[in-house]
């Protein structure tokens, strides 16, 4: 594998990230408790959707050798219409969709999602993903009316900002707060804050090139020169 977190060439193979899949389980198991069948937290009652690009079986193979799925309760979502006809062919016993996400809310496979891992090298902060964050309302309804919880695991490029000359650790805040936004309203029991997310001062720290976690964030990249990711693990309810 590559020891390198690389988004240009979509290397999601490597050490980093292997242990960044592994962290959404564990903090679902220990986080999220309607999502289960019993208490014990073994298998999902509900449907895990990820977002597949060219490695996303990597997360299905996963979450098998764990034991977490529920039977046929997994969907592969990509744009590439050829992608999800080979992932298709490979495993027809789970539920694959083509298109973009927020345009298939309807579909039939997304009807049972509980678990939402937006695992793909988007930038934090990129204006062009600012419509997402109201789409993504649909999909967070529907789990909390369902479940009673849903689970939000968000991946992007947390280093690329610089391109567009701005600082990371403002960039971060920036989409803390969006996310805060989007989801005004929709939890019955409170509001989230930005500072629930991302601790007040953490700003600072991710600046001076700080790996690990702050709040619901797990900062990583695989190796020294490789892009650092900010990878948001969130359970509403």
């Amino acid at each position: 594998m590559s020891p390198l977190s690389d988004r240009q060439s979509d290397a999601f193979d490597n050490p980093a990230k292997m242990a960044c899949r592994a962290g959404n389980i564990r903090v679902l198991r220990e986080a999220a408790y309607l999502l289960w069948e019993d208490g014990e937290r073994t298998r999902l009652r509900c449907d895990w959707c990820e977002l597949m690009g060219a490695t996303g079986l990597l997360t299905l193979d996963l979450l098998e050798r764990e034991g977490v799925l529920a039977p046929g309760g997994f969907v592969g979502i990509d744009l590439d219409p050829a992608r999800i006809d080979g992932f298709r062919q490979q495993r027809p016993d789970v539920k694959w969709v083509a298109g973009n996400l927020y345009e298939r809310l309807d579909a039939p496979e997304l009807a049972n999602v509980g678990v939402l891992n937006l695992d793909a090298y988007g930038e934090v902060g990129d204006p062009s993903a600012r419509g997402d964050f109201a789409l993504l309302r649909g999909l967070v309804r529907g789990g909390l009316e369902k479940f009673g919880e849903l689970a939000l695991f968000w991946n992007q490029d947390l280093d690329s900002v610089v391109r567009r000359r701005q600082d990371r650790g403002a960039a971060l805040r920036r989409h803390a707060d969006a996310v805060c936004r989007a989801l005004a309203g929709l939890l019955p029991r409170r509001e989230l804050t930005s500072e629930m997310l991302l601790p007040q001062g953490s700003e600072e720290m991710i600046d001076g090139g700080f790996t690990g976690v702050l709040g619901a964030f797990e900062v990583y990249r695989g190796a020294a020169g490789g892009h650092r990711m900010a990878n948001l693990r969130i359970v509403l309810r």
